[in-house]
């Protein structure tokens, strides 16, 4: 059995308190600056998996919405974001009577993927969905996206969307 002091869960996985507030941040800062170069913060996936970023806007001034633009959220306010989706996905699987392994990793896989991303560049509703999918999957209780979209009223074709992004966070 590997020694968990030299291990790469333990390099790569394990967070102090600071570095977790550092990783949340410049999450934070990056959508910020998106949102000042493109007036939005929203990345989507394409159907093959790539990421759409929002075009580049012209000088703002000059089209006088300066007042008009969408404010980031703070630091603070997304962590309070995280957590009512961590909530939700708590629900979910409650609803869809799923064992707690699967709740598990899915607020596994939700809390990794938001160290590396901000709420401000993909929805957390959406990336909750994907989480639950892709946990069921790990933990082999076969759910299909259509079936999971349907229990909740959520288009399917965003769970596949966000799949492959969410496995390499």
């Amino acid at each position: 059995m590997a020694d968990f002091l030299t291990s790469t869960h333990r390099a790569k996985w394990i967070f102090t308190p600071h570095e977790l507030k550092e990783k949340y941040k410049a999450a934070n800062h990056r959508a910020k600056q998106m949102l000042e170069k493109y007036g939005a913060t929203r990345v989507d996936v394409d159907l093959d998996g790539t990421l759409s970023y929002p075009e580049v806007q012209t000088d703002v001034k000059e089209n006088g919405e300066k007042h008009s633009r969408t404010k980031p959220l703070k630091t603070e306010e997304e962590q309070h974001l995280r957590a009512f989706y961590e909530f939700k996905i708590q629900d979910v699987c409650d609803a869809f009577k799923f064992p707690r392994k699967i709740q598990a990793t899915a607020l596994i896989y939700f809390k990794r993927f938001y160290l590396q991303w901000s709420v401000m560049e993909h929805h957390p509703k959406d990336i909750m969905l994907t989480c639950i999918y892709t946990a069921c999957k790990a933990e082999e209780n076969h759910v299909s996206a259509e079936e999971l979209g349907k229990g909740i009223d959520q288009d399917h074709q965003v769970i596949l969307n966000n799949e492959m992004i969410v496995l390499q966070a």
